[in-house]
């Protein structure tokens, strides 16, 4: 092979890889919880013809959550949150209508119809504040309203209210009242108001 169609090769090559778009960064602009799906802008501009431009919006792309075994996690996302699109190696139709294995409906690769939302990505201008440290935590921004799991308590706080509850005790603090109970405790009737 002589240098000549060595580099041609190689350009060809370089100019296949740089088409095959894998995933990238995106900013929310509407989302769809019945249908679970987003419509997206890219944030990384795409070099067109020696000028960086602002890709078009991808419309429609179902969101990636976390569901088995009977129990889902559902994110719930506002304009402006950011996050992944993942370009997935086939037409997807097929699999999102059916989520069983199935031949691609067409032989498109790495398409935006084919797109997948991963969120959400944390912005290093946007870190998470208020959330307690090696725990799994599900709460607002801020930390105002949170459930956190740690290897040994499960907290629940409600902004001046917070309950934690070990293998050995429940322990309640509001504002005014602070409650313990370890051992067994027994409250009965058809009401329970805890102010």
């Amino acid at each position: 092979m002589n240098r000549t169609q060595y580099n041609y090769e190689n350009q060809d090559k370089k100019a296949t890889m740089e088409g095959v778009r894998v995933g990238g960064f995106c900013r929310v602009e509407k989302f769809d919880p019945a249908k679970m799906t987003v419509d997206v802008q890219p944030l990384s501009k795409a070099l067109d013809g020696g000028i960086y431009r602002t890709p078009p919006q991808v419309l429609g792309v179902p969101v990636a959550l976390i569901r088995g075994g009977g129990f889902v996690h559902r994110p719930w996302y506002v304009a402006g949150d950011v996050g992944v699109l993942v370009y997935m190696d086939h037409d997807i139709d097929r699999i999102m209508d059916s989520g069983q294995e199935c031949q691609p409906n067409t032989e498109r690769n790495h398409s935006d119809e084919d797109a997948v939302f991963v969120g959400a990505f944390v912005p290093a201008n946007n870190t998470l504040k208020g959330l307690p440290e090696k725990a799994i935590v599900m709460a607002t921004d801020g930390g105002d309203i949170q459930v956190a799991i740690t290897k040994d308590k499960a907290t629940i706080k409600n902004k001046g209210t917070t309950a934690v509850f070990t293998d050995s005790a429940i322990k309640m603090n509001t504002q005014d009242v602070t409650i313990t109970a370890s051992g067994t405790v027994t409250i009965q009737g058809s009401t329970v108001n805890i102010n």
